[in-house]
């Protein structure tokens, strides 16, 4: 062989060892290697997978709905950077447990104050303490979530014509059956129109879940019942949020009187 063909071949070899060289630099080089559990657990943490929620009156209620877990989360770690000393004593509403995709688990609770893996982060109620407590709620919005938490109630009494009196067992019965086949609405202008359209005043139902804790908000619902649809709210939603279910809860007229 030739000695100018054995220098060609052997300019061309380094000229290939140059271009895998780059290559490496430039595409290898931008794969960053996750070198130990602290970041993989630091990627995770972003991806929440559960949220169970435990209301002391209403009951346990885990949250589906895979974007409003990830709106709660973003709340929770904006709050989990605080630290506001100690909590005052008191009787926590909700509490609650956050479970990662790597295992991590977040447990919290909320009252008028807000304790968050342990530590205190609220001390007082607070926009987002608010906020979070009406998002919670959200969760309990349910018809067969409001049959059960209707079932509950220890005490239950309608209001009407300027009078009270409570349901019988079997009025009880019949409105969580009603309860548990009604529809949420969603649609404002349909909940407009079907209020237009209801005649008389509408009749209220209030819901007491413990019968000695008569003046604690977060033990009473009220649902303002109207001819075609009803409305609930919880009165520890600070938001005063209500929202409106399709269903015809109280029978009317001679229905009424059987």
């Amino acid at each position: 062989m030739k000695a100018s063909t054995i220098a060609y071949l052997f300019l061309m070899g380094i000229l290939f060892a140059l271009g895998l060289l780059l290559l490496q630099q430039t595409v290898f080089g931008r794969l960053h290697v996750l070198d130990g559990p602290k970041r993989l657990n630091a990627s995770d943490d972003s991806l929440p997978t559960e949220l169970t929620l435990r209301h002391r009156a209403w009951g346990e209620q885990t949250v589906e709905d895979g974007t409003e877990v990830q709106r709660i989360t973003t709340l929770l770690k904006q709050m989990k950077t605080v630290t506001n000393g100690t909590c005052p004593a008191g009787t926590a509403t909700f509490t609650g447990t956050l479970r990662f995709l790597n295992g991590t688990t977040w447990t919290f609770s909320l009252g008028e104050s807000m304790t968050l893996n342990g530590k205190c982060v609220a001390q007082r109620p607070s926009t987002q303490t608010t906020t979070l407590k009406a998002r919670f709620l959200n969760a309990y919005h349910e018809p067969e979530q409001l049959a059960r938490q209707f079932a509950e109630g220890e005490v239950v009494t309608v209001y009407a014509a300027g009078r009270s009196r409570s349901l019988t067992a079997r009025e009880r019965e019949d409105v969580k059956r009603r309860l548990a086949q009604a529809e949420p609405m969603t649609d404002y202008e349909e909940v407009g129109q079907a209020l237009d359209a209801s005649q008389g005043q509408p009749r209220i139902l209030k819901l007491q879940r413990y019968k000695n804790e008569q003046n604690t908000r977060a033990n009473l619902m009220n649902i303002t019942v109207y001819e075609t649809l009803f409305s609930v709210q919880y009165m520890d939603d600070d938001n005063g949020n209500t929202f409106y279910l399709k269903g015809q809860l109280l029978p009317t007229g001679k229905e009424a009187d059987r």
